[in-house]
């Protein structure tokens, strides 16, 4: 019993670092920002860009892009000669695709607030500077953007609306700490009235930040 209880503990503490890893991995970067709010996206690695020319055995090599051999002229070869050494090649990082946008000109931070809080976590604050990565590209660098609040229904109409512009000030706010002229940002708080669509009023999810291009 001791043994299954041990077993089902490690498991465990496997497991949730695994799920927080892959909950970070689909986090949005600059690219996707720059892609929601000006629907210019980067496309994927060309299967000729992910994989790098081949070589036969015979010394003669096949292109990725042609798919057919460059060979070389060769003489007749001598009665022993040492293996060549493989080459080796450095692999490309696969590229994650970027994260296109269901409205163009508006995006979700993705940033998680608890329950009657507009204090940024040490995640929502690495997020919001591949915001302000984004807005720094030359893409959006003359951009102006409207930093939106929101809230679930938990409590009255007048706290919520006061708490959502808390949490869009919050951000306005690091953005300008991270070098982004306050003239660019515009802050509004919409309490609980706007949620996610398919998401009932009081589901956290609600509780986010998004930005709208305004100019």
């Amino acid at each position: 019993m001791r043994k299954l209880g041990l077993s089902l503990l490690l498991t465990s503490m496997v497991l949730v670092p695994y799920a927080a890893l892959s909950q970070e991995s689909q986090a949005p970067t600059a690219d996707d920002y720059v892609c929601g709010l000006t629907g210019e996206c980067a496309d994927e690695a060309t299967p000729e860009e992910a994989a790098p020319n081949a070589t036969n055995p015979d010394g003669s090599r096949v292109t990725a892009t042609r798919g057919f051999s460059l060979s070389r002229t060769t003489t007749a070869a001598p009665k022993a000669t040492p293996p060549r050494p493989k080459q080796q090649t450095a692999s490309r990082p696969a590229q994650r695709p970027v994260q296109r946008p269901a409205q163009p000109g508006r995006v979700d931070l993705r940033l998680a607030f608890g329950s009657g809080s507009a204090i940024l976590s040490s995640a929502a604050q690495n997020q919001v500077r591949a915001f302000a990565e984004a807005l720094r590209r030359p893409q959006l660098a003359s951009v102006r953007v409207r930093i939106e609040g929101h809230t679930d229904s938990s409590g009255g109409r007048s706290v919520n609306m006061t708490l959502s512009q808390r949490r869009a000030q919050a951000v306005a706010d690091f953005l300008v700490s991270q070098g982004i002229e306050a003239n660019r940002l515009e802050v509004r708080g919409y309490g609980f009235d706007r949620p996610l669509p398919g998401k009932n009023a009081s589901a956290p999810e609600n509780r986010r930040v998004e930005a709208a291009r305004i100019s």
